[in-house]
């Protein structure tokens, strides 16, 4: 940290009495870019359209009809209950007997007008030949003022998106050589978000075509809803990732130069600007997934195409974190042991060909492949909360779950309006609790308007509810008003979501004792530093499990399975505000190290290092509340699949399920090494291309005249992460459908289950020590760790062996722990969307066979073809030699 700073009043440096006081340090103020983004007035334009389409929606949410015509009683026998398999028919209007069914008790069956789909078995005297159920779709009127009402909010996020996104591209950009290197950074990055698109874009188109034959033509549905919803989510997935991406390479430059704006409120100037960056794409997160779900939803009338959206959203996520997971990792790999440990280079030196891939990674990973991961949790929830409510509470069980994330977004817009942390008296930099402070302030604000809204819709909502808890265990039969409990839900998810999140940063910051306990092991080498990382990391793993199956058990037993699929929508719905705090970091990581590349003053890259610990400690908690609130949507999904593929118990004690959990729990872990090899080779191929860099031009690192060629390794970077990401994206698709059709739906329940017990732990566990390992390097940079009374910062022994932890820990924390999460929704939702497929017996055990056989060719095809080409067939030989860099450069 930088010494502090005069008490006396400085003058902003861009001015010539501010000027004066750099002379003093021999800094001479480079030319100022004044020039604001030309796209600032685009955005201005776009958000005052956004507020007129929100106020269209909010007049057609007060003239929408609110009244609930559907009356379980009349309608439906009592035995009857809410369950469906693959047997399933989709008929309108007059229900017509088939041969081996008469209908509830040799009554024929009326279907109410159809408008939104939700299934009912019929069970008291409607069973035909074989005891194998049939199944028909009872429907429920749309919630239009919940949809409406949905919609609006949507429109109103996309305005303050908006407004930010001019706010952030109204500043200034900094010096030249600070524009020059954020076009760099920028292009790269949108260049790599075209060409991975790209590479999705036959993926996607196979998985579209799958669908339209087997789920919709299952369907008999004139209309291809759950096909055309899944190109819907995939496609509104990708332009979050591809807006949030833009906005974040905008950002860097500009928080960087309004660090260097004021040397007294360098840090709040700074924070505001990257913070108000991050609310870009946390917004633009909540936006998205509100209006594609309320526009599928108004569009097709039922529940399946919010699957097929939801199905969507996964599709791109998975490729988005992997990928950009990879790339992120591979770039921060070859940076940090070809400059750190090799050449003690600075973080972020100009002199280290691997910099500008490592600023790209910071974007691709933790903007564009955190938004997907959250985004899909986001939606993931809300589906399950409308397939779970629909037969409970007819359309108020849809609408309520619309009203939780719209309130929740409404709140995040007012809460991301303005965030600072005030001038300290002294004239010193902010600490990182100052720091954390006005954040949480901001987030616990959203958490409490949320809770007293939340609280007057669930009691006045569910108001005139009479029977709709019946099946509740231990709901008393004279519970009127299910309200409160639903409340009780929502609390838990907020309650649950805020522990979870600080659990996690205990275990990761730097200013606590798990992450100190691995910095002073440092003192003993690389292999004790390991060896407490990964203890530390198993250990934070028992709290937020425990916080789960209390978050579980006690839903449940408030509302059942909706009441888990609520606590999940009301732990998300402060997402908003949560995920800006997220992508605040990468903003302020790529803002320090276009500081330092662009070689200003030392008092400027304290300032960006204040902000990069505070972003390194919101990702660590981001990270686990995506952990938490991944594992609540599967859960949740779960339950839904259960539903729709007519499973009332699974038997543990049939062989087939067993093999299905045990199957199950070796998946994340086949998943995670696929991953981290990946990681592994294209660091080597990073660091193959730095080394050889370095022998070419060996003044590259004394002569500042001499440049690393920066786009051979994002090349690199690139090209491996694409290439990469093919194979894990085989197993998570192939793995549901090779179950479900080959051993059936029970063994797939079994398969889910295991995922996500084994996952989450295995994705909390490396989440976690990558963090930890993370922060002890930075704990000892600050000069923290002494031995002997002798401290030991950067370019020590100890800071080497801090880095090696932290080399393992950074695919731990940015590719694997991460994509666990993508792994296990990605599994429970396919499994939802495919559930009318599958059969509880093994009738069609040859359809697996077959599956196994297209998934083998297809990683064959993908290991001889794809992953045996070099990153860069243009980059010169590597000459391996054991002669130390260094002493290269100075027999030079």
């Amino acid at each position: 940290m930088a010494e502090p700073l005069p008490t006396e009043e400085a003058k902003s440096p861009m001015t010539p009495q501010g000027e004066m006081e750099l002379e003093k340090e021999e800094a001479v103020m480079p030319a100022w870019n004044e020039v604001p983004g030309r796209s600032a007035p685009t955005y201005t334009v776009l958000g005052v359209l956004m507020l007129l389409l929100s106020a269209c929606a909010i007049v057609l949410c007060l003239f929408a009809e609110y009244t609930d015509d559907f009356d379980r009683s009349d309608k439906f026998h009592p035995e009857a209950v809410a369950l469906t398999s693959r047997h399933w028919k989709n008929f309108v209007g007059q229900f017509e007997p088939i041969p081996e069914m008469n209908g509830i008790n040799g009554q024929p069956l009326t279907l109410p007008e159809r408008t939104s789909a939700c299934i009912i078995t019929t069970v008291a005297g409607g069973v035909p030949a074989g005891n194998i159920p049939v199944h028909y779709e009872c429907t429920y009127e749309i919630p239009y003022a919940a949809v409406w009402a949905a919609m609006a909010c949507s429109f109103a996020g996309f305005a303050a998106v908006c407004f930010y996104a001019s706010s952030v591209l109204a500043q200034p950009r900094g010096t030249d050589e600070m524009s020059r290197l954020a076009e760099i950074i920028h292009d790269a990055a949108m260049t790599f978000l075209h060409q991975e698109y790209m590479w999705l874009a036959p993926f996607v188109a196979l998985l579209w075509i799958f669908l339209y034959t087997a789920v919709d033509g299952e369907e008999n549905d004139w209309v291809p809803s759950t096909s055309v919803s899944f190109l819907i989510g995939a496609f509104l997935s990708a332009s979050c990732g591809y807006f949030g991406m833009h906005i974040a390479t905008e950002g860097n430059c500009r928080t960087a130069a309004a660090c260097y704006s004021d040397r007294d409120a360098g840090v709040s100037n700074g924070m505001g600007v990257a913070f108000r960056t991050g609310a870009c794409m946390g917004l633009a997160v909540v936006s998205f997934g509100i209006f594609g779900l309320a526009l599928c939803y108004v569009t097709f009338g039922n529940t399946n195409s919010l699957g097929g959206f939801g199905f969507g959203s996964s599709a791109v996520a998975l490729f988005a974190r992997v990928g950009g997971g990879i790339y992120t990792k591979a770039a921060d790999v070859g940076a940090d042991l070809c400059g750190k440990v090799d050449n003690a280079l600075a973080e972020d030196s100009p002199k280290n060909p691997a910099t500008i891939a490592d600023c790209v990674g910071d974007n691709v990973g933790d903007v564009a492949g955190m938004g997907a991961d959250l985004f899909e949790s986001f939606v993931g929830a809300v589906v399950a909360a409308c397939v779970m409510g629909a037969p409970e509470f007819g359309k108020k069980g849809v609408a309520l779950p619309f009203y939780i994330v719209s309130i929740g977004l409404v709140w995040s817009i007012v809460c991301t309006v303005y965030v600072r942390v005030g001038v300290k008296a002294d004239g010193s930099i902010p600490t990182l609790d100052d720091l954390l402070k006005a954040l949480r302030l901001n987030i616990f604000a959203a958490g409490i308007l949320i809770t007293i809204t939340t609280l007057f819709l669930c009691v006045f909502f569910f108001e005139d509810e009479s029977d709709a808890l019946d099946d509740v265990p231990n709901n008393p039969k004279n519970q009127l008003n299910p309200g409160p409990r639903l409340f009780g839900c929502i609390m838990l998810g907020l309650v649950v979501g805020i522990l979870i999140g600080m659990v996690t940063e205990y275990f990761t910051s730097h200013t606590e004792e798990p992450t100190q306990s691995i910095g002073r092991a440092t003192e003993f080498g690389p292999g004790p530093v390991i060896i407490q990382g990964l203890g530390m990391g198993m250990y934070s793993t028992v709290v937020p499990l425990l916080l789960i199956v209390a978050a579980v058990l006690g839903a449940y037993y408030l509302c059942g399975f909706y009441g888990t699929a609520i606590t999940v929508c009301g732990m998300l719905s402060t997402l908003g505000v949560t995920m800006s705090t997220d992508a605040f970091g990468p903003v302020a990581d790529n803002a320090g190290g276009i500081a330092e590349m662009s070689e200003l003053p030392e008092w400027v890259r304290d300032y960006t290092d204040a902000l990069d610990s505070l972003g390194n400690t919101t990702a660590a908690t981001g990270k686990g509340f995506a952990n938490g609130s991944a594992v609540l949507s599967a859960i949740s999904l779960l339950a839904a699949f259960a539903r729709v593929a007519g499973i009332e118990k699974v038997n543990l004690m049939r062989p087939v399920v067993v093999i299905g959990v045990l199957i199950g729990s070796l998946l994340p872990y086949i998943f995670g090494a696929m991953t981290m090899l990946s990681v592994n080779k294209a660091a080597q191929e990073m660091m193959h291309e730095v080394r050889r860099q370095f022998r070419a031009d060996p003044l590259i690192l004394t002569d500042p005249t001499h440049k690393p060629d920066y786009t051979r390794c994002i090349t690199i970077s690139c090209a491996s992460s694409l290439r990469e990401m093919l194979m894990p994206g085989v197993l998570a698709i192939f793995a549901p459908l090779i179950m479900g059709f080959g051993f059936g739906s029970h063994c797939l329940v079994g398969v889910l289950v295991g995922a996500i017990a084994s996952g989450y732990l295995l994705g909390v566990q490396m989440s976690n020590t990558g963090g930890a390992w993370d922060n002890a390097k930075k704990w000892i940079e600050a000069g923290n760790f002494k031995v002997d009374g002798v401290v030991q910062g950067k370019k020590t022994d100890c800071h080497k062996a801090a880095v090696c932890g932290d080399t393992v820990g950074d695919p731990f924390k940015d590719t694997s722990g991460p994509a666990l999460n993508i792994l296990i929704k990605l599994m429970t939702r396919f499994s939802f969307v495919c559930a009318p497929l599958f059969d509880e017996s093994w009738d069609f055990w040859w359809i697996g066979l077959i599956l196994i056989g297209v998934a083998a060719v297809l990683m064959l095809v993908i290991q001889l073809v794809i992953l045996k080409k070099p990153a860069d067939e243009s980059a010169e030989p590597v000459v391996e030699t054991t002669e130390p860099v260094a002493e290269v450069v100075e027999q030079a």
